[in-house]
């Protein structure tokens, strides 16, 4: 069975390193969101990806399957990445857990943008 992984509607944007930072909203209580309006403290956070957690990202554009995410991936990082369907296997659930990507049974099965943020 095909599962396609797609990534959600976040806001991200690929740094001058070719690496890829996402900003996540930081879901504060209402007394942190108090505390965080007078200390004038950002409502959201940064999260930058390492060089493979970006090439994996990348991929993750509900046109691939995970095979051929992990074929990519093994093509991209050969042995810097091995074992290489643990690692993507495992990245993916870690991007599923943390809402950030979807997993679909068909090709293109998705109707939001998953492109990078306009700045």
């Amino acid at each position: 069975m095909d599962i396609f992984p797609v990534r959600c509607q976040v806001e991200w944007t690929t740094l001058e390193s070719g690496c890829i930072e996402i900003s996540l909203d930081k879901n504060l209580t209402k007394i942190e969101a108090r505390v965080a309006r007078i200390l004038d403290a950002p409502s959201f956070v940064r999260r930058p990806m390492d060089k493979m957690n970006s090439a994996l990202w990348v991929l993750m554009d509900g046109t691939r399957n995970v095979q051929a995410i992990i074929q990519e991936m093994d093509a991209q990082f050969n042995e810097e990445i091995s074992p290489v369907e643990e690692r993507v296997s495992n990245s993916i659930a870690q991007f599923v857990e943390l809402g950030l990507v979807s997993l679909s049974r068909k090709k293109d099965d998705f109707d939001w943008d998953i492109g990078p943020s306009v700045v």
